[in-house]
């Protein structure tokens, strides 16, 4: 559906932050077009045309779908975050899905419009293209770090993780199941609630069966070993910046 003009500032504002040039945010935003997710609704960017996204409000799962049959979770999303496609044509097999946890909204670019900023603004380009291969050394980064830490370092760090990004937007709580966590780490449902429920007796959540509240994050750091630290600061770097 058509954007509000009030909208596209916002999606230029990411942009910028994410450290796109102003001009390629512009055209960006000029092409933008609204998303509105339902609770439980499963979109793939690619198969929809989709170039990338920002999400305007809600959480989403990012999911893999492997061959076996088997799936698995290897990011949560939130407002103020950015999709982005495999760069996949449409209607292709693609894999990757996100998992809408409750009601959200995207303002999206299509996969075309993406691509031809790409041809005109080279620093766009370089920008896009890191995002797309990240996505492919994410899962290889899940997978290595169930075997390197331990399973409660693992939920640990997924937790940090998530409020970590939550608290940049000063937000402090975050509506989720156990079951969609478990997705990402790995563990079963008995052992995550049994983390969760000794967090909670250390004053660091709030359990509300169906969100989590951060009462402490520094606490919650804590809880990581030396090495879980030392992977938890290499997933949170941030890319530098490059000019278009």
């Amino acid at each position: 559906m058509p954007v509000e003009p009030t909208a596209r500032p916002a999606l230029v504002a990411a942009l910028r932050q994410l450290g796109v040039g102003e001009s390629a945010a512009e055209a960006l935003s000029r092409q933008a077009q609204s998303r509105r997710l339902d609770e439980g609704d499963s979109l793939c960017l690619s198969c929809a045309g989709m170039g990338l996204a920002l999400v305007m409000r809600g959480t989403l799962l990012r999911q893999i779908h492997f061959h076996d049959g088997s799936i698995g979770g290897t990011e949560l999303l939130f407002s103020g975050q950015f999709l982005f496609a495999s760069g996949c044509g449409q209607g292709s097999d693609d894999n990757v899905r996100y998992l809408a946890l409750e009601a959200g909204e995207l303002l999206w670019v299509p996969m075309a419009w993406v691509y031809e900023i790409c041809r005109i603004h080279k620093g766009f380009l370089e920008i896009y293209m890191e995002r797309k291969h990240r996505y492919s050394r994410m899962v290889e980064d899940h997978l290595l770090l169930r075997s390197i830490l331990s399973k409660k370092e693992h939920i640990v760090m997924t937790l940090a993780m998530i409020f970590s990004a939550k608290l940049r937007r000063n937000e402090y709580g975050i509506r989720i199941t156990i079951e969609d966590l478990c997705t990402v780490t790995g563990a079963t449902r008995q052992y995550y609630s049994k983390v969760i429920a000794e967090l909670c007796q250390k004053k660091i959540l709030e359990n509300h069966y169906g969100s989590l509240q951060l009462c402490d994050y520094a606490g919650l750091k804590a809880e990581l070993g030396e090495d879980a630290r030392r992977h938890y600061d290499l997933f949170r770097a941030k890319p530098v910046a490059v000019a278009a």
